[in-house]
């Protein structure tokens, strides 16, 4: 009997020994897994400075002649763009009128680019002024409106200004060498407009020799 009890003595200390050791492995491992939290967060953080501070991962905003221009303008244009109503542009300077001009050439929009160019009884009907445009001025005008989207100054010289008639100069700087280009504008409609038809003539006639 004795010999039964303390076997029985004994298994019950192994019981309780051996579940105090499983209580202190869940509580070892309800320990850590904080830590590998946290070691995991930390990780993620240091990736996320890694992207962050690459070059080239950096948004480069694209240039739009549109966005040298006042918000008030670019709104007024906007709606000038949707429904063709020149009051839009009442307000606009000559210097204005440039940048919008360059914004047309840059879409390659002749439809916008006949609305703000000067007739003076000398333009032809929109149809042919499209044709004309496409078949022989584009390549020329997408050229000028990369050529000057850094440019340095846009003005009107003043030496030659009239109440109705002006030219803008607008320049662009590459290292030693400077560029400049000189665009005449009329008041008609009341509004500045390109007198730039003359310069299609140009291009159609050489393409003709």
């Amino acid at each position: 009997m004795r010999r039964a009890g303390l076997v029985l003595l004994v298994l019950a200390i192994m019981s309780v020994v051996s579940a105090c050791s499983s209580e202190d492995t869940d509580m070892t491992m309800m320990s850590e897994t904080p830590v590998e939290a946290q070691d995991k967060d930390q990780v993620k953080k240091a990736l996320n400075e890694d992207i962050n501070s690459n070059p080239g991962e950096k948004y480069v905003e694209r240039f739009s002649y549109l966005k040298q221009l006042s918000l008030e303008k670019q709104e007024a244009f906007a709606r000038f763009k949707s429904e063709r109503n020149l009051q839009e542009l009442y307000e606009f300077t000559p210097e204005d009128m440039v940048l919008v001009y360059l914004y047309c050439l840059s879409i390659g929009d002749p439809d916008l680019i006949y609305e703000i160019t000067f007739n003076g009884g000398q333009l032809p009907d929109r149809d042919k002024f499209r044709k004309d445009y496409f078949e022989y001025v584009m390549n020329y005008d997408s050229e000028t409106a990369v050529h000057y989207r850094y440019y340095d100054s846009i003005k009107v010289d003043e030496s030659t200004a009239k109440e109705k008639q002006v030219t803008v100069l607008i320049t662009v700087s590459i290292e030693t060498t400077t560029h400049t280009m000189a665009l005449g504008l009329q008041r008609e409609d009341q509004v500045w407009k390109l007198d730039i038809y003359p310069l299609i003539q140009d291009y159609i006639n050489k393409a003709s020799k």
